[in-house]
């Protein structure tokens, strides 16, 4: 018969047990959840280096083009050749290189507006690299374009950071030119006022001389 105390000890045994695998199981699971997510996708990789040259086209012969200059400055290059606004086009240039995908997907090009595409950007980049990227439809739910990089497969790219770069074929970053502040004349305090001039009156007495009115005028 087994005595009071090895009842005891086995159950000390199987709590010992229970709380080595209870245990081993947080640490597990401490072990997953600490485990990093997969980074974002991005169009273009780190390994290309940071744009030098950004152009865009649509289909109707509108383009638009900004480029670094020997002094490192952004200059417009299209629809006119003239100095840019630096901020707007460091903007642009870093939307470019943060341009995130959100998928591939296995569609015909003439399925997703790739085959006749709607917007086309030619960056060069510092390495010496250019990539041309097709522009086509936006896809059914609206959260990114159908596009191609030099003839890859069909990738949805970033609704907001693709509207924000072909925006500038109808905004290009132009330099804020300031509006010359307009200066208010105030009238003269010496200007003389005219004066009303007076008119003497004319007082006509009549005195009765042998029955006629004579007329008396006074001289002012």
């Amino acid at each position: 018969m087994i005595r009071r105390n090895t009842w005891i000890l086995l159950i000390v045994l199987v709590l010992l047990i229970g709380a080595t695998f209870y245990l081993n199981n947080q640490k597990k699971t401490s072990a997953s959840s600490a485990t990093p997510t997969p980074s974002q996708k991005f169009l273009f990789s780190p390994q290309d280096g940071n744009p030098t040259d950004i152009k865009i086209q649509d289909t109707i012969g509108n383009s638009v083009e900004i480029a670094l200059n020997a002094t490192g400055s952004w200059v417009l290059k299209a629809p006119t050749a003239q100095p840019a606004d630096q901020s707007k086009a460091e903007a642009a240039a870093t939307q470019l290189t943060s341009l995130n995908l959100l998928g591939n997907v296995q569609l015909d090009l003439n399925v997703v507006g790739l085959d006749k595409p709607t917007y086309t950007m030619t960056i060069t980049f510092d390495s010496a690299k250019t990539h041309k990227v097709l522009i086509g439809s936006v896809n059914p739910i609206q959260t990114g374009y159908y596009v191609q990089l030099d003839s890859g497969p069909v990738q949805i790219a970033d609704e907001t950071g693709i509207n924000s770069l072909i925006g500038m074929l109808s905004a290009p970053p132009y330099v804020a030119t300031s509006t010359p502040a307009t200066t208010l004349t105030p009238a003269s305090s010496d200007t003389p006022t005219a004066l009303p001039t007076e008119t003497p009156s004319v007082v006509t007495t009549s005195t009765p001389i042998s029955g006629t009115a004579v007329s008396t005028t006074p001289t002012p």
